[in-house]
């Protein structure tokens, strides 16, 4: 039976990237994954997803994304200088509501400058979006879009050339500890390792079955729309936006995609894991033309069905947990297991900094990143 120093089962976006960092450390490694990433049936489908240094869910994040934005930047300019693109993000809503104030408290707490802008001073600078007239928009201008294909490709790419083994398509059977080592079952083989790491999004529940981990699956509808005026749209002349209540967000066009626009905060949550996560459906997207003709109006031509305009509509899956934190922590059993889990829909962006933290638990034994808050002890 070939031995390891860790296994990882799970090898989307905090799966490769922990291959990736344990790999460069000259561990060897071996991955495993149901699909072959990216693909559309977990979290990180979507095509792009959203960077930003001042952080609405907790100001405790902060420190953790400024060192992921250091691992995207050194990515971005050693192998895909296509992987970030700076656009800034706007947040919007009324000044009291918790979009508004959490960007405000996580920028006074660490010092970073945002800008804020009246809602005329919005529809001036970027003609695209029409706030109403009692919302406020703050920006922060250190963050942008992150590129799924080309940083999952980095990572499992760059996690092979170090000597990582990644098993794509090959769905994980059980794992079991055995002595001080861990044992992990395919159809196809049996491997053992000192360490065995969970990552495995909207699956982690039913792989680390026993802890009963408080986790929901919630689906979520994506949309690409052709604008109607795309100058309006491009990098540079518009952010990232997102309108409080409902996180109502968008993304600026890149490379004539079309714009994303979907809801944060939103989503059927599933009764059980895994099932076929049914397709968009016109109950769906509904609402979401409803608020692109408030906060959007120059996305779509008035004289079209907006669902002409339409270019795609897809399903991605969030894993929450009860107060939208993300897990990450090792089992309280077996001390060669750790696990990261329940990322809520706003972990992608976190995935270089979350690989170190579980590479620093799984060979270290701790780590220097301030991840305590994130832990399961006592949350629950």
């Amino acid at each position: 039976m070939p031995g390891y120093d860790v296994a990882i089962i799970g090898l989307g976006a905090i799966g490769s990237f922990t291959a990736l960092e344990l790999a460069g450390r000259g561990a060897s490694v071996i991955g495993f994954d149901r699909f072959s990433p990216p693909h559309e049936k977990g979290s990180h489908g979507g095509e792009t997803r959203a960077f930003r240094t001042i952080y609405t869910e907790h100001p405790d994040y902060v420190p953790l994304m400024k060192r992921a934005l250091e691992h995207w930047e050194r990515l971005a300019e050693e192998s895909r200088p296509d992987l970030l693109t700076w656009t800034g993000v706007l947040s919007l809503g009324e000044p009291d509501s918790p979009l508004v104030d959490g960007v405000q408290q996580s920028a006074e707490v660490h010092g970073l400058p945002v800008q804020v802008l009246s809602a005329d001073e919005v529809r001036r600078r970027f003609p695209a979006l029409n706030p109403p007239e009692n919302f406020t928009g703050l920006l922060d201008a250190r963050a942008g879009l992150i590129d799924v294909a080309a940083a999952l490709g980095c990572a499992l790419q760059g996690a092979r050339r170090l000597g990582a083994e990644l098993r794509l398509d090959q769905e994980v059977q059980g794992w079991s500890v055995e002595g001080r080592e861990v044992q992990v079952s395919t159809r196809a083989e049996r491997i053992r390792a000192k360490r065995l790491v969970v990552a495995a999004g909207a699956w982690s529940g039913a792989i680390l079955k026993a802890l009963k981990l408080p986790l929901v699956a919630r689906r979520q509808v994506l949309t690409w729309f052709r604008p109607h005026r795309p100058e309006w749209f491009r990098p540079g002349a518009a952010p990232i936006f997102v309108f409080a209540p409902g996180g109502f967000y968008g993304f600026p066009e890149i490379a004539g995609a079309g714009v994303k626009i979907a809801y944060h905060e939103k989503g059927d949550p599933l009764s059980e894991f895994p099932v076929q996560v049914p397709p968009p459906s016109e109950a769906d997207l509904d609402p979401l033309v409803r608020d692109i003709a408030r906060f959007v109006p120059g996305l779509l031509d008035s004289r079209r069905p907006p669902l002409d305009q339409m270019l795609a509509a897809r399903t991605c899956l969030y894993t929450m947990t009860p107060d939208g934190h993300f897990i990450l922590d090792r089992h309280p059993r077996y001390e060669q297991v750790l696990f990261g889990a329940g990322f809520s829909g706003h972990g992608f962006k976190f995935a270089p900094v979350m690989g170190e933290v579980l590479a620093d638990l799984a060979l270290e034994g701790n780590t220097t990143q301030p991840a305590d808050f994130l832990r399961l002890e006592g949350r629950f």
